[in-house]
């Protein structure tokens, strides 16, 4: 695949992801802050690691299809 075809499949992807930041202000213990923030990283790197499996699903299926042309 070109870089410049799967930057802008990345790109349309993102704009249709659901996935935000949010900013928010409160006052909890430093301790559940920092709960908070582990857990938002943790959502971060699964949902890292869902998009790179669905960027190599998708690559091995543009091969196979070229291969059977």
């Amino acid at each position: 695949m070109i870089d410049k075809e799967y930057n802008k499949i990345l790109k349309k992807y993102h704009k249709l992801s659901d996935r935000h930041i949010l900013v928010v202000e409160t006052d909890m213990p430093y301790s559940v802050v920092l709960k908070v923030v582990a857990l938002s990283d943790k959502i971060r790197k699964a949902g890292n690691e869902l998009v790179s499996l669905i960027r190599k699903n998708y690559e091995q299926l543009l091969r196979t299809k070229r291969y059977r042309k």
